[in-house]
């Protein structure tokens, strides 16, 4: 069976793509289950050359956007509308395979099966609910828009493995076809993300490491939801007592002015930077953060919310979680066996809304536990550092129930066996129109190979900026580099890569595997006083012809002889300009080859003029006088090589070019030639390659 994962598109950014969570259903699964994914980097390359497959995709997506355009503004149906991009649309429709498999949230195409994984019960209405704010906003509108989803035929499955987060489904919709729709499955990380064997035994417990870190995305707007706050509190009481050890932040770093209306001493902060705190602000990879913690002796997660991948990596290598007790800690670690769990959180933040009776979290509540959240660290932790048997015992415990209970390989096997199973491929609902079967056929080596899982799944589920250099913009994203022209303001639909195609507006973006592979794109031009980008009436004029793939190309044809033109005539304006005496020629005068046959080349204004090497500096003057021993000059590059090569072949090598005399030589045989050249003289005369090969490389 093949799955389609349609997590590479820009609508799933904010669900963090390729989260750690899922990776061992990719890495581990059954050699019967096959999953797809979209590479970006080959579509970028695809639409950039396939005009009709563009069109196709232009024309799919303005049939979606004016369906979208039709729904009433305002309502929920809207607003997921407007978050699931047209163009994503086309894509997820498209991707090759028999069901689609989503996380977190919800957004089938609606034309095969589908299949929800997710851990939280707010996050599956996303964009249309938030977390955090205890209360449910327009919770009929939210019930009838997802439950036309949830409760169609297409759907085949949604699956937690927080027993909470079903309850809650459950009781939201109360609805007896979303509820035969429930399944409970396992959680584990692959083992492919994380080896407890290929880190060095920890040091002695004598010098505690502690570490903090933020999100899978590490954006630095879940400081204070994941408690890094709690954390800086907690350190000034560690250090003040006259205790030695380590501190690790891995997150971005709050102003001075926010930590202290979170009760945080800025002063202590900066007094202890490089000695006892070490803040590691840029961005870390997997490996780099599963060394971290396998280093640590704690993971301080004082959080408000559960972070599920978070808490299983620190127990896989031993490091003892300092967690809360908020909704589904428990079915990870227990208290004072294996962790050490903080109390207050659940019953604090966590209440039934009176609304729909689901459990709701309100994050303004936190500042009410947060003193007693203090108070509970440095007790709890003192009492294991001052029993070194103690902490031994829990770390071992922590990572022999991360190795028994929640194994990589056990999800991937039950969690496809249910899948296979219960994807029946029921016949209702929509099916793909002949266009995007078509565009499917096309795009079929667009997919993912299974060997980048670990690619996509160990970088940035977020745009993190690489380069910029003033005049370009280089950003790491989901196991690919993207290059912008300047420094665009981006919203998240500029992140697709049909993005530039649909929206003139969008910035024009090329997505690759490395910055290798961008080559000097993301360097400033040689030329920076000619405009190479591409303007805006350009875009919008390519858009226009892109349903008519013929016109269009002969427009680009005559687009691409007008501007070589408009370069040449600029040339040459400005070399009238300086025959006047206007302007000088040295700006404008570049060696481009060097030593050709004991000539260099020299591009200057509109011509190249070839002269012999050690006659001297190049003058403009002097070579169009012929005041050089010899002198060659040609409009482009390839023929002034061509002159320099027929000025140094024989008398008779050039008779031989002309046609009339190529024609006999041709009619007697070329080896025959040979043969009598061979017998009056025996010097030969081959093609110079290296030449050849210069110009080729000059131009690339």
């Amino acid at each position: 069976m093949k799955i389609a994962a349609p997590w590479s598109l820009s609508h799933y950014i904010p669900l963090n793509g390729f989260h750690p969570l899922y990776r061992a259903l990719f890495d581990h699964a059954p050699s019967e289950i096959s999953l797809a994914a979209w590479d970006n980097v080959k579509l970028c390359r695809h639409f950039a050359r396939d005009l009709l497959d563009r069109a196709r995709v232009l024309d799919l997506s303005t049939s979606c956007k004016e369906d979208a355009m039709a729904i009433e503004p305002g309502t929920i149906a809207r607003s997921y509308a407007d978050h699931f991009y047209p163009p994503d649309r086309i894509l997820t429709e498209t991707l090759p395979g028999e069901v689609e498999f989503h996380h977190t949230a919800p957004f089938p195409s609606l034309t095969r099966p589908f299949v929800l994984h997710c851990e939280s019960f707010v996050p599956v209405f996303f964009p249309c609910a938030r977390q955090g704010i205890g209360r449910f906003d327009r919770h009929d509108e939210l019930r009838q828009h997802y439950g036309r989803i949830l409760g169609s035929p297409l759907c085949q499955g949604i699956y937690s493995h927080i027993p909470e987060t079903l309850d809650g489904l459950s009781t939201f919709f109360s609805d007896p076809t979303i509820d035969a729709k429930l399944f409970s499955s396992r959680i584990g990380l692959s083992k492919l993300s994380v080896d407890a064997g290929m880190f060095r035994p920890r040091r002695p417990i004598g010098l505690p490491r502690f570490l903090f870190v933020n999100s899978a995305h590490q954006m630095t707007s879940n400081f204070f939801n994941r408690g890094g706050h709690i954390v800086l509190k907690f350190w000034k009481e560690f250090v003040t007592a006259g205790r030695m050890g380590t501190l690790i932040l891995r997150c971005g770093r709050p102003d001075d002015g926010t930590l202290a209306c979170h009760g945080v001493d800025p002063d202590f902060v900066r007094s202890e930077l490089g000695r006892s705190i070490i803040w590691a602000e840029g961005y870390l990879s997997n490996h780099e953060i599963n060394a971290l913690m396998a280093d640590a002796h704690f993971f301080l997660l004082p959080s408000a919310s559960l972070h599920s991948a978070s808490i299983l990596l620190a127990m896989t290598l031993g490091t003892i979680p300092v967690v809360t007790d908020t909704l589904g800690t428990s079915l990870y670690v227990t208290d004072r066996e294996d962790a050490i769990v903080l109390k207050g959180v659940r019953n604090e933040i966590w209440h039934l809304d009176p609304d729909t009776g689901v459990l709701a979290d309100h994050y303004e509540r936190m500042p009410n536990v947060t003193p007693s959240l203090v108070t509970q660290l440095v007790e709890r932790v003192f009492e294991v550092l001052n029993s070194p048997e103690t902490y031994l015992a829990m770390s071992h415990r922590s990572s022999e129930r991360a190795r028994t209970q929640f194994s990589g390989e056990a999800f991937a096997s039950e969690f496809w066996s249910s899948v296979a199973e219960k994807a029946t491929t029921p016949r209702v609902g929509a099916s793909p129109s002949a266009k995007s079967a078509e565009l499917s056929a096309s795009l079929q080596k667009c997919a993912l190979d299974a060997a980048e899982w670990a690619r996509v799944f160990e970088s940035s589920t977020q745009p993190m900026r690489l380069v910029y250099t003033g005049t370009n913009t280089v950003v790491q994203l989901g196991g690919t580099v993207v290059h912008m022209a300047g420094s665009p303001t981006t919203n998240l639909r500029d992140w697709s890569v049909f993005a530039h195609y649909f929206e003139p507006s969008a910035p024009v973006t090329t997505f690759a595997n490395s910055l290798v592979d961008l080559g000097d794109r993301f360097l400033p031009g040689r030329y920076g006083d000619i405009p190479f980008g591409t303007s805006e009436w350009k875009r919008r004029a390519s858009n226009a012809l892109m349903r008519y793939p013929r016109v269009h190309s002969l427009a680009s044809r005559a687009y691409r002889t007008m501007r070589r033109s408009m370069i040449f005539a600029k040339l040459w304006w400005q070399y009238t300009q300086c025959k006047s005496g206007r302007v000088g020629s040295e700006s404008h005068t570049e060696l481009v080859m060097e030593d050709v046959h004991n000539f260099n080349i020299v591009h200057c204004f509109h011509k190249y003029y070839a002269i012999p090497c050690g006659e001297g500096p190049f003058i403009l003057a002097k070579a169009e006088g012929r005041l050089y021993s010899r002198t060659y000059s040609a409009y482009s590059l390839e023929t002034a090589v061509a002159k320099v090569n027929r000025g140094r072949m024989s008398r008779a090598r050039r008779i031989s070019n002309f046609r009339i005399v190529l024609t006999n030589i041709n009619r007697m045989g070329r080896h025959t030639i040979r043969a009598l050249r061979s017998h009056f003289s025996r010097k030969q005369i081959a093609p110079d390659t290296k030449i050849i090969e210069q110009v080729k490389d000059f131009e690339d």
